[in-house]
Parts: structure tokens; C-alpha cells; sequence
């Protein structure tokens, strides 16, 4: 740790004597930030875990939580003595090695060591560990291609080679290697996507990504800032502290880094199971969680890095005292993380506790035996307890709104009730979705989770009529909590509590993907002992699996002509919540020239865009939808049209009307007639109308 330190300090005195030495920067200070204060404090702690995998998880996991805490403490306490911009790199840089320095002194003087366990590999385990490693490299290729020639070409071979992985994997694959596995697939089929352009790509990343260049400028963190971020600061803070300390761009620590921590996820889903259910059912329920769209279709934000310290928090709650003693105040750390990253996957978790803990009461009593599972009670209690008041005091107006979201559930409840979907619920997923393709995803979808449904149930019925009495324990903790999550998901099929049923599906997915597996498994059983034949289990599961990507990813809806929007690794020219430079250009230069608050009037999709240059909860700009699904056509009042050429399509092209985030040939021709072009960036045009009364066109132009 210390000659990295050295090495560190030594490369940026050189650079503030103008010597250049290529990225060592940021390599050295993204290496630092990641790893050492996590690493130390893992050296402080009492444990007995010696694979490299957990290794690397808690030291993550760590260096999140001691980054964000540091952010926080440093914008509160430096200003004091006079340092008005804590968040910049010297005060930040020498307090990060000062921790890091006292850490290590810690660890010296306790004479503290670390065990790392290596198995033996031989020529074909090295060949199959290189071949694994290569498919984020394939990945990063493939996307710089498509980025710079619009080339899809080798994005088809990168994602059918990667199914090809999957259906082979447990044949081809050492268990030994299924972790190097999990993390090599996920960490290449996150950065397919998101390497795509140069900006962050999704909807609430957008301000996320704002907020943190507010942080930068600012050069400080407040509680309150706007909107939400200020109370999530793994999310908020470190990676202005990651851009700050390495010198990296926010949207470079967003896309790449992020991306590679949240790869961790489904490894720490195969840790967290593999004891349990067997180190092939850990396996592929990791694959199942890598697959859903959701897992890779955006830049990892709050929703995504919450991920990684519910499974942390699981590891920990499953992993054996005599390797962990002190996993109680562990687990709180992690929860502190979950608290940190997102305020509704908290309080999902919360809840799952609280219910686990009961429903572990009432196991108790049944069964007349100690399942030692107490401690879920008390981190219902205790991560509750934080949340609300971390929030209330970070951000006012979140306490309030989660009141009105849940004082809307009733509502929509009653809709439910009444025969009506609810947006964005499961019920308007099924009846608001067209073509072939689509109700194929749909079934399989359902299919899968049907399967962990049955894997739940079957853990259920393993603790009613147990034939092993510690892996039936074990099953009994991991059911308490898969069964509250099961809930949230069903429910989800008729509310939404502003949050939707696709979102929840991804929240509940880190607890409920293994279970899939276990499901399949026990189906097979039931279907040999009727039929008396063997039925096979992985190859199936695996080739679903294997066309679950190649669905998510737009490979199938493109080869039936019938492309998605969210394709944006193999689609150029999609209108999606991908944004090239040239079309942020645009959106910037309404908030440079602007004396006003400006309003714009652009596309929903484009829309999000806006979120990042101009968020109203951060401005007074206003941004209008000129298109919405119950009014034909398009209206615009006094302000700015912005207009995505990736937006505008033939009407002739569909069977029925463009969807309502599209603009037709005729509604631009009647913008640019009705209108003043004042600015154009090659991929977008702002139209300016300072005209007193409301402009309407049908979808004809007219």
C-alpha cells in the first residue's frame, strides 16, 4: 500500500512539473480509491475469508461506503477551517491517504494478515480463463466501432458468441472458474451498452450525472442540494471524488467504472448461494440476473449500485459466524451502503427484513429449534431507522413524497379493482405491448420467474420435511426473504407506487435469480418421478437463457425486422436515451444563450436529455412534451423546439400511428414553417417562436 501511495504522489508531482506520464493517474487514483481503504479496513476486521472473489466484494463494498462517509465529513468539517472546496483534489487526495496511511499503521502494529486461497489451474483452466476475459475486451471493440463507422457488424458476433458462452458454460466451464465467468459475461454485456456515445445513457442518470458536475463545481456537498442525490452519496458524492482525485470525467467514472463494480453483482449472487443450492444453481441464477434488460440497459446509478450492497448485505447474513464473527456490525456498514445508494431499494429491503424476521418467528415455533436469524429484526429496525432519518435531514421533501406515493397505492389499487392497468404496472406491460417478438420476451419472462416462484416454494416445503438439517436452515433464511420479495412482485402486476413493474422486477431480481434454478430443478424432479424418465435440467435452462439475452439485447427483434428503441449497440440511428455529443450540443446551447427561464418543447425521449443540461429541479427551465399519446399531432407555445433528427420517421413505415416519441416528416415541416431556426449541431435543430398564441398541427403537418 505504501509504494502505491509513493507511486501515486510521485506521478503527480511530476504532472504539476508539466511531465505528462500517460494515464498513470488515472489508473494509480482510480486503483487507490477502489481498493485500498476497503482492503485496509477488511485487514482490521476478524474474518476467515480466503477466496479471491469475497476478497475483492467486501473490499468494494468497503471502499464505497469509507468514500462516500469521507465525502460527506470533508464538505461539513473542512469549510470550518477555512478550505471552501473540500471536493476538489488536494484537500481530498491528502485525507484519502492520510486514512490510508492510518489504516495500514493499524494493521501493522495489530500485526494483521490477509489468507487468499488459490486453486490450482492447469493449461486448458488458463486457456478457458483468457477466452472469459477476452469478451469484455470483444465488448469495448465493438462498441468503439459502432461509435465511430455505425458499424454493428461485430456487435452481432460479440453478443451470439456470448449466448454461445452461456449454453456451453457448465459444460466447458470449471466451477472454479464460474465466478471469472459471472464477472467476465456481466461486465461485457454492461459495457456493450453503455460504452455506447460519450455521454451516460438512461433517464434518472441524467441529473445524477448533473449533480455530480454540480458537485465538482461547487467544490462541496450539502445536504438539500435538489432533488434527491445529496442523500445518496454513493451515487452523488464519490464519483465526484473518483473525477476529482483521478482526473477522470464524471461520464468516464459513470460508464466504466460503474459499470465494472456492478459486475460484481451477480459474483456476489453466486457467493452468496453457491453454499446453499450448489455451485451450478449459484451459476446460472447469476446468468438469469445479468440478462433481464434492466440489468444492462442504462448506466448503473442508484438503482444498480443498491444492487451491490443488497448482495453484499445477503453474503454477510449467510455467511457462517466462525468465518465472520463480527458480521452484525459488518452487515450495518453495508446497509449504511444501501442507504447511501437508493431510498426505495432500501425501503423494499427493509420491509423483506421485517417480514423475514416474522416469518423466521414463525418458523421458530413450528419447528421448535434456534435458526439464529434475530438479526434481521434488528436490521429492519436499525436501517429503517437510519433511512428516515438520513433522509429527512439530507432531503426535506423525500419524506413527504414517499407519503404521496404511498397515499396514491389506494387508487391505484381501486383502478386495479375497476378492470383499468395502471401505467407502467405489469397488467399495461401485457396489454400495451404488440408483435410476435414481444410476447415471446413477455412468456419468457414469466416463465423464468414462474420457475423461482416453484424454487421458493420448494425451499418452503424443504423446511417443512427437511432431510438435512443445516442446508434446510440455511434454505428456510434465504425463503424468509425470497417470499416478501415474491410479494413486491406480484403486487407490482396491478400498482406501481411510482416506481413500476420493470424496476421492480430488477430490485427483487438479486434475491429472487437463483431461486429460477432451483425451481427448474425441482420441476425436472417432479416430472422424472410421474414420467419415470430423466429430464434434463441446465441444457434448456441455459438456451433460455442464451435467447433471454439475445431478446433484451435486440438481436432477435432486429433479425424479424421489428428493432426496439433500446437497441442502441446495434442501431445507430435509434431514437433512444442514448445521446451523441452533438445532440447534447444542441440542448447546452439553449442554456448558454437563454437570459430567461427558457421553455422547451421537444419529444419525451429527447426530453430525458434535458434532465442533464437544464433538470427543473435544479433550474427554472421548463421542458414540455409537444407530443402526447391522447392529443394527434403536436402543440408549442412561446420558447424553444428541439428537434432530434433521430426523432423524425415515415409515417408510411408503421402499420398504425408512430409512437408519440417520434415526430413525422409533416409535424417538422410544420415546425420549420411555423417557425425561426436559430441553431443547428448536424444531429439536432432549435427552432425558436415568440409568438403570442398556441401553435397546433395534426399529424399530417396541418
Amino acid at each position: 500500500m505504501g509504494c502505491l501511495l509513493v507511486a501515486f504522489w510521485g506521478v503527480v508531482a511530476a504532472g504539476s512539473l508539466g511531465i505528462r506520464v500517460g494515464l498513470l493517474q488515472e489508473v494509480l487514483g482510480t486503483v487507490l480509491l477502489t481498493l485500498v481503504p476497503g482492503f485496509l479496513i477488511l485487514l482490521l476486521v476478524e474474518h476467515d475469508i480466503d477466496s479471491g472473489g469475497e476478497i475483492l466484494l467486501y473490499t468494494v463494498g468497503f471502499s464505497l461506503v469509507s468514500l462516500a462517509t469521507t465525502g460527506v465529513l470533508v464538505s461539513l468539517l473542512y469549510p470550518v477551517f477555512g478550505v471552501i472546496a473540500p471536493l476538489s483534489f488536494l484537500p481530498l487526495a491528502l485525507t484519502i491517504s492520510a486514512i490510508s496511511v492510518v489504516l495500514s499503521l493499524s494493521a501493522f502494529q495489530r500485526d494483521r494478515s490477509l489468507t487468499l486461497r488459490v486453486p490450482p489451474f492447469d493449461t486448458r483452466d488458463i486457456t478457458v480463463g483468457a477466452f472469459l476475459l477476452s469478451l469484455p475486451l470483444l465488448a469495448v471493440l465493438a462498441a468503439s466501432r459502432m461509435n465511430a463507422v455505425g458499424d454493428s457488424g461485430l456487435m452481432y458476433v460479440f453478443l451470439l458468441l456470448v449466448a454461445g458462452v452461456v449454453v456451453v458454460s457448465i459444460r466447458v466451464v470449471p466451477p472454479k472458474l464460474y465466478p471469472l465467468a459471472v464477472f467476465a459475461v456481466a461486465a461485457a454485456v454492461v459495457l456493450h451498452n453503455n460504452l455506447i456515445t460519450n455521454a451516460v445513457v438512461g433517464s434518472d442518470i441524467q441529473i445524477n450525472h448533473f449533480f455530480v458536475e454540480l458537485l465538482l463545481e461547487n467544490g462541496v456537498w450539502e445536504a438539500g442540494m435538489g432533488d434527491v442525490y445529496s442523500s445518496i452519496p454513493v451515487v452523488g458524492t464519490v464519483p465526484a471524488v473518483y473525477a476529482a482525485v483521478t482526473g477522470i470525467s464524471p461520464a468516464f467514472v459513470f460508464k466504466v467504472l460503474y459499470s465494472l463494480l456492478f459486475a460484481l453483482v451477480p459474483v456476489g449472487i453466486y457467493y452468496a448461494f453457491k453454499d446453499v443450492f450448489g455451485s451450478d444453481v449459484a451459476f446460472v441464477g447469476a446468468y438469469f440476473f445479468v440478462f433481464y434488460f434492466r440489468t444492462f440497459n442504462g448506466t448503473p446509478g442508484k438503482t444498480r449500485m443498491a444492487q451491490l450492497f443488497v448482495v453484499l448485505l445477503l453474503l454477510v447474513l449467510l455467511t457462517d459466524r466462525e468465518r465472520l464473527p463480527g458480521k452484525e456490525w459488518i452487515g450495518f456498514v453495508f446497509g449504511v451502503g444501501l442507504i447511501f445508494s437508493h431510498y426505495t431499494t432500501t425501503y423494499i429491503v427493509v420491509i423483506s427484513l421485517a417480514v423475514a424476521y416474522v416469518l423466521g418467528r414463525i418458523y421458530v415455533a413450528y419447528a421448535n429449534e434456534s435458526l439464529d436469524w434475530n438479526i434481521v429484526g434488528v436490521y429492519a429496525v436499525a436501517f429503517g431507522g437510519t433511512a428516515v432519518g438520513w433522509y429527512a435531514v439530507t432531503t426535506p421533501g423525500m419524506i413527504a413524497s414517499v407519503v404521496e406515493v404511498l397515499g396514491g397505492i389506494p387508487v391505484e389499487i381501486y383502478a386495479a379493482l375497476s378492470g383499468e392497468a395502471v401505467h407502467r404496472s405489469g397488467a399495461s406491460a401485457i396489454q400495451e405491448g404488440s408483435g410476435t417478438v414481444y410476447l415471446i420476451t413477455l412468456l419468457l419472462h414469466m416463465g423464468l420467474m414462474a420457475l423461482a416462484g416453484i424454487g421458493v416454494l420448494s425451499q418452503v416445503l424443504v423446511a417443512l420435511f427437511p432431510t438435512d438439517r443445516n442446508q434446510r436452515l440455511e434454505a428456510v433464511k434465504l425463503a424468509t426473504i425470497a417470499i416478501p420479495m415474491f410479494v413486491f412482485l406480484g403486487a407490482s402486476y396491478f400498482v406501481t407506487g411510482d416506481l413500476g413493474a420493470d424496476r421492480m422486477y430488477q430490485i427483487v431480481l438479486v434475491v429472487l435469480a437463483p431461486f429460477m434454478p432451483v425451481g427448474a430443478i425441482a420441476l425436472a424432479g417432479i416430472v422424472s418421478a410421474i414420467r419415470d424418465v430423466e429430464v434434463p435440467v441446465w441444457r434448456p435452462i441455459l438456451a433460455a437463457l442464451a435467447v433471454l439475452l439475445l431478446l433484451n439485447t435486440g438481436v432477435v427483434y432486429n433479425a424479424v425486422g421489428a428493432p426496439v428503441t433500446s437497441d442502441i449497440a446495434l442501431d445507430d440511428d435509434t431514437h433512444s436515451l442514448a445521446y451523441t455529443d452533438a445532440e447534447i450540443d444542441g440542448g447546452e446551447w439553449i442554456d448558454d444563450t437563454s437570459i430567461a427561464a427558457p421553455v422547451i418543447y421537444t419529444d419525451s425521449y429527447t426530453g430525458e436529455m434535458f434532465r442533464g443540461i437544464v433538470p427543473e429541479s435544479y433550474t427554472d427551465a421548463s421542458v414540455v412534451q409537444i407530443k402526447v399519446d391522447w392529443r394527434p399531432g403536436i402543440e408549442f407555445s412561446e420558447g424553444y423546439v428541439y428537434v432530434r433528427d433521430r426523432a423524425v420517421v415515415d409515417a408510411a413505415a408503421y402499420d398504425g400511428d408512430p409512437p408519440e416519441y417520434y415526430l413525422t416528416e409533416p409535424e417538422r415541416a410544420a415546425i420549420e414553417r411555423s417557425t425561426n431556426k436559430v441553431y443547428t449541431s448536424g444531429e439536432a435543430d432549435v427552432f425558436r417562436y415568440d409568438g403570442s398564441d398556441s401553435q397546433q398541427f395534426g399529424r399530417d403537418g396541418v
